[in-house]
């Protein structure tokens, strides 16, 4: 073979190879879920538990899946795909944007040559204790007044009778009533 003809060989395989890899679509990122209703946390302070939510006591909800896409075109070898690690940070750099506070049972699916092509995780924020909680929504019970003494209680009813504000039958019961607790 001629040195002209290897070098049209390698040309026409170096245009092919380009066509080939400009076919490989672009990844993407798509984030099926809701807002927690806080601002975006960072990225680097997202949490990230690949095989299992969050364990218990940890309270924690669910707001969505996240879905990675690297496509890869099936040629020997394959062309595509991603890094784990790029998708699993583009996986929270979506939930992060959406004031969560972590990834978690992430899902992948890789090609031939083991670059991820698709990753899958659920998007959770962590809630507060339910003791945290209740006493936030409660507020706490107004302070006790110190109760009065039998001698505060006997001179309380003194005045009232002297003021005739109760009857005489009344004041007898109640003073009964009072020095029985005695």
């Amino acid at each position: 073979m001629r040195a002209g003809q290897t070098a049209r060989i390698l040309l026409l395989a170096a245009v092919a190879g380009a066509h080939v890899a400009a076919c490989v679509p672009e990844p993407y990122v798509r984030y099926d879920g809701g807002k927690f209703g806080r601002k975006a946390k960072t990225v680097d302070a997202m949490e990230v538990l690949r095989a299992a939510p969050p364990a218990a006591p940890a309270r924690y909800q669910d707001l969505g899946t996240v879905v990675v896409t690297c496509p890869s075109i099936g040629v020997s070898p394959p062309l595509g795909g991603c890094n784990y690690h790029w998708a699993v940070r583009k996986a929270c750099e979506s939930a992060a944007a959406a004031g969560a506070d972590g990834i978690h049972t992430i899902e992948t699916a890789t090609n031939t040559s083991g670059e991820t092509i698709s990753l899958k995780a659920s998007v959770f924020v962590r809630l507060p204790n339910r003791a945290a909680a209740e006493s936030a929504a409660t507020p706490p019970p107004p302070p006790q007044k110190p109760q009065p003494t039998v001698q505060e209680r006997l001179r309380q009813l003194d005045e009232l009778k002297k003021e005739q504000l109760i009857t005489p039958e009344e004041y007898q019961k109640k003073r009964a009533e009072i020095l029985a607790e005695i």
